[in-house]
C-alpha cells in the first residue's frame, strides 16, 4: 500500500460543510485552501444555496478537479438550512465547517487532529481575524482559548469558548446522537447549536493552532448591514426562545443540565445592559422581560429576576445572597426565598409573618 492510500485509511475521515451564496469573489480562496490540507482524509460538502452569482460555475470547475468535493444545489433557505442539508449528507467521523468567504491556513487539520481521542468530543482551535487586503488583526479577546489540553465541558466554559461551528471540530456520532442541528430562518444560529449540544459534550480538547482566517468585510450576515444597534441585539431573541424550547423538549429544563441555559440567559441578559443603546435600552429591556416570562427563566433563576423588578424599585429592598434573597418593604423582612444550586426556588418563607406571630404572643403575654 503506497503512502497516501495508507494515510486514507488510518486518518478519520473529516467533513467540512461549505455553504455558499453569492461569495463567488472568495470562493476559489476558500477552496483552495481547503483542496491544499496537508490532511488528505476528507469530504468536501458544498451546498450551493440558491446563488446567483458564478458561485455555481466554480464549484462544479473545482468538484471536476477534485474527487473529495461534492456539491448540493438548493434553493436559498438560509446559512442554517445550507449546514443542516450538508449534515444528512455527511459521512465522515468528525464535522467542521468553512464558510466560503474565509479560507484555512496551511497544515490546520493535520494539527488539530492530534486532539481527536476517543473521549473527545469536540476540539477547538485557534482563529485569526483578517481584512480582505489581507491585513491580520492583532488577536482578540473573543477568540482567545484555555491552554492546550483536554477539559470537562462545564457551563462556565461553555460561556468562555466562543461559540463559531467552524473554529472546532466535533464528533458526527454527537451530533446525530441527539439530532443536533441548526435553527433554520435565525440568525446566531452558531450559538444555539452550541448550547442545545453543551449538555451531551462530556469532553473538550483545545488546540493551540492557530487555523482558522475570518474575513471581517461589510455585507456579511454578522456585520448586520443597514442594521441599527437595537435591532442588532433584538436578533438575538429568537434565539434564545429556541434554545429555551429545545432544552423543554429534550427534557433538560429541572436538571443539571439547565445551568447551561441559565449560564446562557445571563451571559446575553447581562451583554444586552452594559452594551445597551443610551435612550433605545429600555426598549429592548421591556423585550427582555417579556422573553423571560415567556420562558418562565425567572422562576430558575433569582439573578435574573433583576430584570423584571428593577421597575419596582423602591418599593422592594432585595438583598442577594449565594442562594437566598430576601425581599423587605421600608427595610422590614417580607419574605425570604431559597434556591438549589441549579437556581430552582425551593422554599417560600414569609418572614414577616412569622414576625407578627411572635409579636403577638409577646404582647398577649
Amino acid at each position: 500500500m503506497n503512502t497516501a492510500a495508507q494515510e486514507r485509511t488510518e486518518a478519520p475521515l473529516v467533513s467540512v460543510i461549505v455553504p455558499v451564496y453569492n461569495t463567488a469573489p472568495w470562493l476559489r480562496r476558500c477552496l483552495d485552501s481547503i483542496c491544499a490540507q496537508s490532511y488528505r482524509n476528507l469530504e468536501i460538502l458544498c451546498v450551493n444555496d440558491g446563488s446567483t452569482d458564478n458561485s455555481a460555475e466554480i464549484l462544479a470547475e473545482y468538484a471536476a478537479k477534485d474527487a473529495r468535493i461534492r456539491v448540493i444545489h438548493q434553493e436559498n433557505a438560509g446559512l442554517s438550512a445550507a449546514r443542516n442539508t450538508a449534515l444528512e449528507h455527511a459521512t465522515g467521523e468528525w464535522v467542521t465547517g468553512v464558510d466560503s468567504d474565509d479560507y484555512l491556513l496551511p497544515g490546520a487539520y493535520e494539527r488539530v487532529s492530534e486532539y481527536c481521542k476517543p473521549e473527545v468530543s469536540i476540539v477547538y482551535f485557534g482563529v485569526q481575524e483578517v481584512y480582505d487586503d489581507g491585513t491580520v488583526l492583532p488577536p482578540c479577546e473573543y477568540f482567545s482559548l484555555p491552554e492546550p489540553g483536554e477539559y470537562e465541558m462545564t457551563p462556565e466554559l461553555a460561556n468562555r469558548l466562543n461559540v463559531c461551528f467552524w473554529s472546532k471540530l466535533w464528533r458526527r456520532s454527537l451530533l446525530e446522537a441527539h439530532q443536533l442541528r441548526f435553527p433554520a430562518g435565525l440568525v446566531h444560529e452558531d450559538e444555539a447549536l452550541l448550547y442545545i449540544s453543551a449538555p451531551y459534550i462530556r469532553r473538550l480538547a483545545v488546540c493551540p493552532a492557530v487555523g482558522y482566517a475570518y474575513l471581517l468585510r461589510d455585507g456579511s450576515i454578522m456585520k448586520g448591514a443597514g442594521l441599527d444597534e437595537l435591532k442588532r441585539l433584538r436578533r438575538y431573541l429568537p434565539m434564545l426562545e429556541f434554545v429555551h424550547r429545545e432544552y423543554e423538549k429534550r427534557g433538560l429544563m429541572g436538571t443539571p443540565a439547565q445551568a447551561y441555559l441559565l449560564k446562557m440567559f445571563m451571559y446575553f441578559f447581562c451583554g444586552y445592559y452594559t452594551r445597551g443603546p443610551g435612550a433605545q435600552k429600555e426598549v429592548l429591556m421591556r423585550e427582555i422581560r417579556g422573553l423571560l416570562s415567556r420562558c418562565s427563566i425567572t422562576r430558575a433563576h433569582y439573578s435574573l429576576e433583576r430584570f423584571i423588578t428593577r421597575e419596582q424599585k423602591g418599593v422592594f429592598c432585595i438583598y442577594r445572597f449565594k442562594h437566598a434573597k430576601v425581599f423587605t418593604i421600608a427595610w422590614i423582612p417580607v419574605w425570604l426565598k431559597l434556591y438549589t444550586n441549579y437556581g430552582w426556588p425551593v422554599t417560600l418563607l414569609t418572614v414577616w409573618k412569622a414576625v407578627r406571630k411572635l409579636l403577638s404572643l409577646l404582647i398577649c403575654r
